[in-house]
């Protein structure tokens, strides 16, 4: 009879532990789980890139990279703006292309497109350099890059222009952030 307690209170205690272990495990699962999301929404964003409205725009800036968005703020945004510009006295239209979710926004990612090849060639304006800031217009150097039919920069080609742009169809010029 002893005996008999005996083993029924080590079952009884090895049950007790195994749930106890089991319940732990499940403890411990959760918290993990919620540790891992917690973190995550703590994660850093990436961009080299600063916004800066049209008015804001002074000779600080002068020299310096920059993306001009034209018309429509396009940060975070799915629409896209046109604008032609005139190369070689033949008015381009321009796409922006803006790879942008709001969290993750890198400089040498944001360009404009030419909708239509040019001589069998992509018109591609990587960036620009602000050169002056003037009353109603900003003078910078486009960075025209050209592409073959296979998305090839013909490096060959590659030049720099000298533009102006009314300030009033520009909504904000994005900026390269210094690298630190």
């Amino acid at each position: 009879m002893i005996l008999n307690n005996l083993a029924k209170r080590s079952i009884f205690a090895l049950y007790l532990n195994t749930t106890a272990s089991i319940n732990a495990m499940k403890t411990l699962k959760v918290t993990i789980l919620l540790t891992l999301f917690w973190a995550q929404t703590f994660g850093q964003d990436g961009s080299d890139t600063r916004y800066v409205k049209t008015f804001a725009v002074d000779s600080s800036i002068v020299g310096q990279y920059i993306h001009l968005d034209f018309y429509n703020r396009t940060f975070a945004s799915r629409k896209t703006d046109t604008v032609t510009i005139t190369i070689d006295d033949r008015p381009i239209r321009f796409k922006e292309v803006r790879h942008d979710d709001g969290f993750n926004n890198w400089f040498s990612q944001q360009y404009l497109q030419s909708f239509d090849e040019v001589n069998d060639q992509t018109i591609r304006i990587s960036q620009f350099k602000l050169d002056s800031v003037k009353p109603t217009s900003f003078l910078v150097t486009m960075y025209v890059d050209f592409y073959d039919e296979n998305n090839t920069l013909l490096s060959d080609k590659a030049r720099q222009i000298k533009y102006q742009f009314d300030k009033k169809n520009i909504v904000e010029v994005l900026v390269k952030s210094k690298q630190l």
